[in-house]
């Protein structure tokens, strides 16, 4: 298994959909930066913002983190987890 760390705060979950297909999202309160160790395999996607987390109960979190896109792809680059 692989890991990268960063400065994350949750900003969202999305939950699905309701039955007017309409997608389901909770906000989060707004909550100090912390370091989190994060399996590489729970990283659907990341933009200059954000992180889109895959979580248990079928949601999938938004993150936002400190630092910058570049920061991201260098340490996934590292691991071995990026390619271009």
């Amino acid at each position: 298994m692989k890991y990268i760390t960063a400065r994350v705060r949750p900003v969202k979950v999305y939950h699905g959909y309701d039955n007017e297909r309409q997608i389901i999202i909770d906000d989060i309160p707004n909550r100090d930066f912390v370091e989190k160790v994060i399996k590489i395999d729970r990283i659907l996607s990341f933009t200059e913002e954000y992180f889109f987390i895959e979580c248990p109960h079928n949601t999938v979190q938004t993150w936002e983190y400190e630092g910058s896109l570049s920061d991201i792809k260098v340490q996934l680059q590292a691991a071995g987890m990026l390619v271009g």
